[in-house]
């Protein structure tokens, strides 16, 4: 097992954050951005490991990253719960539910699953909206305390937010490389024949779902504690929607496309003008990475792609004396 495959990954991360927090002394708002990425990253990464490496994919981290938001939001306003505590329960709720309805889902086809995890998104945002009282209704949760530590701050919140991050990136690098890992790809390539030499799909599939939707309220917890406020449209189901583009984009199959998706979606939103060029920007690029890149920038296709277009990759043999039709001549 090659070294660079379990921590390149990481280390790659740990060097982008250090440039951009020096970036940050002279561009403040970056500090911010950074946060955002890392939001996005940390529901995005489960996502990629669940579709890159199990082949399901899901429509409902938003819905997940939500719920994990408004049990810390309800904890810490309605009951004066310590985020430090209600940390706990914004992972395990969602973990819980996603855990209890993947047997059931995770036995349909891609495209039924993606239906059916978007309507379950859409039935969490409508249970907020109509949660009255309890969940603010329409108008949301306000009042929400300061993340414990490191409070409000941009630099620390960001600077946590990325160590979870990666944490989550280390984890997700060993356990590709695991003989777990690797029986749940077989499963996505060939379930009966994984089956068949004693893997347990069905429970591995929903172990993942619930630790993909885990790491998702975590996100939301982040989230809720860090601006203080959630409504039922700031995680909608459009968010699940983003993040799966995010996943797609950046290679579902790398342990940094996640990461490299996130940052360019959340980067291409800042700039971009209008709502209307933002869907007409992302739907077009989406077109066109199915097309040329199914398995998104950092395929291997595309990385081969670019070391041969900089001169970094292998050198065709030189050719032999049959290959050119040479004799050789003797004296």
């Amino acid at each position: 097992m090659k070294l660079s495959r379990l921590w390149g990954p990481p280390a790659i991360v740990v060097v982008v954050f250090l440039v951009m927090m020096l970036l940050g002394g002279m561009r403040p708002s970056l500090h911010t951005t950074m946060f955002t990425i890392g939001l996005y990253a940390l529901i995005a990464l489960p996502l990629g490991l669940m579709y890159g490496q199990g082949g399901t994919i899901s429509l409902a981290q938003g819905a997940f990253a939500a719920l994990g938001a408004y049990t810390s939001a309800i904890l810490s306003t309605r009951y004066g719960m310590s985020p430090m505590i209600s940390v706990f329960a914004s992972i395990a709720i969602p973990a819980l539910l996603a855990f209890l309805i993947a047997r059931p889902i995770l036995r349909l086809p891609e495209l039924s699953l993606a239906l059916v995890t978007l309507s379950l998104g859409t039935v969490v945002a409508v249970g907020l909206q109509r949660g009255g009282d309890f969940t603010g209704s329409f108008v949301g949760i306000s009042g929400a305390p300061a993340l414990p530590i490191v409070g409000k701050d941009p630099v620390l919140v960001s600077t946590a937010l990325w160590a979870v991050v990666l944490l989550v990136v280390i984890l997700y690098s060993h356990f590709v490389q695991s003989v777990r890992g690797r029986a749940l790809n077989a499963a996505r390539v060939d379930r009966l024949l994984a089956q068949s030499v004693g893997v347990n799909v069905p429970m591995d599939l929903s172990i993942m779902f619930a630790v993909a939707a885990g790491i998702a309220g975590l996100a939301g917890w982040f989230y809720i504690h860090f601006l203080g406020y959630i409504a039922p449209d700031s995680l909608g189901p459009e968010v699940s929607a983003q993040i799966l583009f995010m996943v797609v984009l950046g290679g579902r199959r790398a342990v940094l496309g996640p990461i490299l998706g996130a940052a360019f979606f959340t980067f291409a939103n800042d700039f971009l003008p209008g709502t209307q060029t933002h869907g007409l920007f992302f739907g077009t690029l989406l077109i066109l990475i199915l097309i040329l890149l199914p398995d998104g920038i950092l395929s291997p296709q595309a990385l081969a792609a670019v070391r041969r277009w900089v001169g970094m990759g292998p050198r065709p043999p030189a050719p032999t004396e049959a290959a050119t039709g040479a004799t050789k001549v003797t004296s």
